[in-house]
């Protein structure tokens, strides 16, 4: 009968644990780098996403503010300009617009009705602001316009 000789084990010098914990530490250091980019990049995502409403009730203020007859009426007549809130619903944006009158003119060049007319252009600047609540992030927009109504007597 024979006797199997089983050699004497060697000494294990434990490369691969190591290679194993360096692998470990590599893989956690690129899942935390992930993490911080990806909210980051929610931030980013977020402020763009309230900049934009922000900008969407400046708009609305100044819609609101043109097609407002006795708002328009009341900047006409005022010295300082007039101003005018909106209320967007059940969003989280105030909206104010603030219009000033610039003037009228009747001889505008282009403009069909001539000097002779009865009817004169108005002019007013609007401004609108659109401010998001809760976040310090607010979005100020302008627009010149115009109304073409009967020409006062001055």
């Amino acid at each position: 009968m024979s006797t199997l000789i089983v050699p004497p084990p060697r000494r294990q010098r434990g490369i691969v644990l190591m290679v194993a914990l360096v692998m470990l530490v590599t893989i956690t250091l690129l899942a935390i780098m992930t993490l911080g980019s990806a909210t980051t990049e929610q931030k980013i995502a977020a402020t763009g996403h309230f900049h934009n409403m922000g900008f969407q009730g400046a708009e609305s203020a100044i819609e609101a503010a043109m097609t407002d007859v006795p708002h328009l009426s009341a900047a006409l007549i005022a010295s300082t300009p007039v101003n005018r809130s909106l209320i967007l619903g059940t969003t989280p944006v105030t909206a104010a617009a603030q219009t000033s009158y610039l003037g009228d003119a009747s001889n505008i060049l282009g403009y069909s009705l001539g000097a002779q007319s009865q009817f004169a252009a108005y002019h007013f600047l609007i401004q609108g602001t659109g401010t998001v609540n809760g976040v310090n992030l607010s979005a100020v927009t302008a627009q010149g316009v115009f109304r073409i109504a009967p020409a006062t007597n001055n």
